[in-house]
C-alpha cells in the first residue's frame, strides 16, 4: 500500500506532463497552419508549400493537415498552378475522404483538368484524356449531384476535338495528303463556335 501511495503522485506528474507535452505540440501545429493561411493571403505559396512540408513532417497526425490540403489545392488551383493542385486534391481524396466526398474529389480532377487545357488547337491527347475522364466519371457516377458540370465539360471538350480534328484535316489537305485529310474530317454542328484563340496566339496556329 505504501509503494502504490508512493507511485500515485508519480503517475499524477507524468500524466500531466504527457498532457502538457501534448497541449505544446498541437500549440506548434496551429501555429504553422496560421503562417500557413496567412502566408496564401499575402501571396506567398511557395512559402505556404514549405510551411505544410514541415507540418507534415513535425505533426504527421495533426488535425490541420486535411484541412490544408484543401486549402492548398484552392489557392494553386486559383493561381493556375493546375498539376500542383491537382496533387494535394489527390492527396486528400486518398487520406481523408469519405464515400461520399469521393464524387465531389472526382469531379474537381475533371475541372481542374479542363481549366488547365488553355490552349486551344494543341496537345490533342489532353483533350482526349478529358474526354476519356468525363465518360468514366458518367459510368461511374450517373447519380452525381456534379454529373450535369461533367457533362458541359463533356460537351466542350467534345466540340473542342472536333474543332482540333478540322484544323488537322485542312492541315493534311493543304500538304496535299487527302487520305489523311479525309480521315480527320469532322462534321462540325451547326450554330457552335470555335474555341477563342488570343490574337498574339494564333499567329502561332496554323
Amino acid at each position: 500500500m505504501r509503494k502504490i501511495l508512493f507511485l500515485i503522485p508519480l503517475f499524477i506528474f507524468f500524466g500531466c506532463s504527457s498532457k502538457q507535452a501534448q497541449i505544446q505540440k498541437n500549440l506548434k501545429a496551429i501555429t504553422l497552419h496560421t503562417k500557413l493561411v496567412k502566408a496564401i493571403r499575402n501571396g506567398g505559396l511557395d512559402n505556404a508549400d514549405n510551411l505544410f512540408l514541415s507540418l507534415e513532417a513535425e505533426h504527421p497526425a495533426s488535425i490541420y493537415i486535411k484541412d490544408d490540403l484543401l486549402i492548398l489545392y484552392f489557392a494553386h488551383l486559383n493561381n493556375g498552378d493546375f498539376q500542383l493542385a491537382k496533387f494535394y486534391l489527390s492527396q486528400y481524396e486518398k487520406r481523408y475522404a469519405s464515400i461520399e466526398e469521393i464524387p465531389w474529389c472526382e469531379y474537381q480532377k475533371i475541372k481542374t483538368d479542363f481549366l488547365s487545357y488553355q490552349n486551344a488547337y494543341t496537345n490533342q491527347k489532353k483533350i482526349l484524356d478529358l474526354i476519356k475522364e468525363c465518360k468514366n466519371y458518367k459510368l461511374s457516377y450517373p447519380n452525381s449531384q456534379f454529373i450535369y458540370e461533367v457533362n458541359t465539360i463533356y460537351v466542350k471538350a467534345l466540340l473542342t476535338n472536333l474543332y482540333l480534328d478540322d484544323k488537322i484535316s485542312k492541315l493534311y489537305k493543304k500538304e496535299h495528303k487527302i487520305k489523311a485529310a479525309k480521315e480527320y474530317k469532322k462534321e462540325i454542328p451547326k450554330n457552335s463556335n470555335p474555341p477563342k484563340v488570343p490574337w498574339y496566339k494564333k499567329i502561332f496556329y496554323w
